[in-house]
């Protein structure tokens, strides 16, 4: 058994001092700093840092060079480190819309390094699949050659590998997809898509949990015609949210909080192999992006993915809207953990996985824990080409 003391530990919706977290490979208590026992292994010393539950990013398609859709466990296991430079403690790799063999293989990869854990970096918690159940009027940056209409038996043939996806509920005959999703434990998101209001609520009511990234990928909101995107607002779903100010102006972060809440909200990054590598030209799903400054760009202008990372998201949303850390970091763990149903992950209690992670008063992070290891610290950190 381990011990951390000497930081502000993020418990439920409050924090405290003098504490001490003991654990393992899970949190085993919470004690008094006196109360440390003589033998334990080893104690880290969080010198007044935050020790927040580690983050969940559930729509990430890659980082540092590396991309889902590269079907290989060499990429998730780079993207797996290289995301626990930014919290993320576990995540949903994403993928495109592609022809049938490649979004196979993808999936593949994935369930093996379900089954197969990356040596040193986040877990793999299951693929969020984007595409290729769209709809050809909302493609974004999603290749409409390859999209199909929802095949209620490729979810049956894919679920062990499967966490979330992403669909049209316009495209969905008689709701055999959602109705397979939801027979197969798998959370159904609806997004690229051209719903109406009265369709997409239809869809919520029928089992359907979540928006992808709200507003980008949906017919934009009108006051008579509110679209998915005013279903996703209005019903008791949970939203993603891209908190770049690029795919939503920050003035749309306090809007949406104040209409959804604190509990229905989820962070993510939607970022791509290009992020964190400063400017350049990369791919995504087959399809060449371009970043320049903070965007990153098909040749049309069409937003494609993003360069966000999910701490920067938190700081982002927490700049505008004023939410304090112990508020604001559970649309980055609680929330999602709680959109896929994983009980022990999101919060730190006696229990759970001893997965968190260190911020200093900036709110950048330190150091990062996965299943009681440490896998990142600020003190040796490296680029991406030195993963």
């Amino acid at each position: 058994m381990k011990a951390l003391r000497g930081g502000k530990i993020l418990t439920g919706r409050t924090w405290c001092e003098g504490k001490a977290l003991l654990f393992d490979e899970r949190i085993r208590d919470i004690v008094p700093e006196s109360a440390v026992p003589s033998d334990v292994e080893s104690v880290t010393e969080a010198e007044g840092a935050w020790v927040a539950p580690g983050f969940l990013d559930i729509h990430v398609h890659g980082v540092c060079g590396a991309d889902t859709m590269d079907a290989s466990s060499a990429s998730l296991e780079r993207i797996a480190e290289a995301l626990t430079a930014h919290g993320v403690t576990a995540f949903c790799p994403t993928t495109m819309t592609m022809d049938e063999p490649h979004i196979d293989a993808a999936l593949q990869a994935v369930h093996t390094a379900m089954t197969t854990p990356p040596r040193r970096g986040a877990r793999v918690l299951g693929a969020h699949l984007e595409g290729p159940f769209l709809s050809r009027s909302r493609l974004g940056a999603q290749d409409g050659t390859f999209v199909r209409r929802p095949d209620p038996d490729f979810v049956r043939r894919w679920q062990r590998a499967l966490r979330l996806v992403t669909f049209a509920p316009e495209e969905d005959e008689e709701w055999r997809l959602l109705d397979a999703l939801r027979e197969a434990a798998i959370v159904p998101s609806l997004g690229h898509s051209s719903a109406t209001y009265e369709l997409a609520m239809e869809a919520f009511r029928r089992g359907a949990k979540s928006a992808t990234h709200l507003f980008n990928g949906m017919v934009p909101f009108h006051h008579r015609r509110p679209g998915l995107s005013g279903a996703a607002l209005d019903a008791d779903v949970t939203c993603e949210l891209i908190a770049d100010g690029v795919h939503t102006h920050p003035a749309v972060f306090r809007l949406v909080l104040a209409m959804k809440g604190k509990d229905r909200l989820v962070l993510v990054s939607d970022a791509m192999r290009g992020s964190c590598l400063g400017e350049g030209t990369w791919d995504l799903g087959g399809q060449t992006v371009t970043v320049r400054g903070e965007e990153a760009t098909l040749s049309d202008g069409t937003i494609a993915g993003s360069i966000l990372t999910l701490d920067r998201a938190l700081r982002n949303f927490a700049a505008e809207t004023g939410l304090p850390l112990w508020e604001a970091v559970r649309l980055v763990s609680g929330n999602p953990a709680r959109l896929l149903e994983e009980k022990d992950r999101g919060r730190i209690e006696p229990g759970c996985r001893a997965d968190f992670v260190l911020l200093d008063e900036s709110w950048r992070v330190r150091k990062t824990f996965v299943a009681g290891e440490e896998v990142f610290d600020d003190h040796a950190r490296r680029d991406c080409t030195g993963l």
